[in-house]
């Protein structure tokens, strides 16, 4: 009777001694997983105090939408420069003032702009990023000169004047007469990094300006071109 008893009292044991052996290996385990930072994964971590200084010079060609004064529906080609300090934190997005540089070349002339504005950005991973941007180009172009009146001339001006009479030369328009258009410009890209720093980007961008006697005048183009990103330590 007393080695059943004995027995028995060996196997509750056992069988207490296992349950609590679990019991103590779980333990551990539980407090490790609730405890331990985030697997990590292949997203782009934002510090609170993360801030960005971006440089991107891109080459840009648009289409006009309208064209009233026939210069044709492909927009003078250029090259954009601009730069970017991204400093507030909207979210997981950074956001910050921007200023810009902007000219282009035709056979009219030469078009030039500058323009200050703003742009959310965004890096999803070490290799993707985006952004979007709003400027306000104030653009400087040729514009036409004001033909100054005719002159009259006498008869004995030989080959002077035009018309019946030849009595009058109507000098050229010529010089440089600069004018100023106010315009919105719009664009959203993307990059791509080949190296921790250094980008290429695309953009698509709108643009609509502001002309003489209420002019208005949409284009839609876009660019390709680098980026230099530079983070700033705190």
């Amino acid at each position: 009777m007393r080695g059943r008893v004995y027995h028995a009292c060996t196997v509750k044991m056992r069988v207490l001694f296992f349950a609590a052996g679990i019991g103590l290996a779980t333990l551990p385990a539980a407090a490790q997983e609730l405890g331990a930072p985030p697997a990590p994964s292949s997203g782009w971590e934002l510090p609170p105090r993360e801030r960005h200084i971006l440089v991107r010079a891109e080459a840009t060609v648009a289409g006009r939408f309208l064209d009233p004064y026939s210069y044709g529906r492909l927009a003078p080609p250029g090259l954009l420069v601009d730069g970017t300090f991204a400093f507030l934190h909207v979210g997981r997005f950074l956001l910050g003032p921007s200023l810009g540089f902007q000219a282009g070349w035709d056979q009219n002339g030469g078009q030039y702009a500058v323009q200050p504005g703003a742009m959310l950005y965004r890096r999803f991973t070490n290799a993707i990023a985006a952004h979007a941007r709003v400027a306000v180009p104030l653009m400087v172009t040729r514009g036409t000169c004001e033909r100054p009146a005719p002159i009259t001339v006498t008869s004995q001006f030989i080959g002077a004047g035009y018309g019946g009479n030849r009595t009058q030369v109507q000098p050229p328009a010529w010089g440089f007469c600069p004018e100023l258009s106010v315009g919105v410009e719009a664009a959203v890209g993307a990059a791509y990094y080949v190296r921790s720093g250094i980008a290429i980007t695309a953009e698509a961008v709108f643009d609509l300006y502001f002309g003489n006697g209420g002019s208005v005048a949409p284009i839609l183009g876009g660019g390709l071109g680098v980026l230099i990103d530079y983070e700033v330590l705190p």
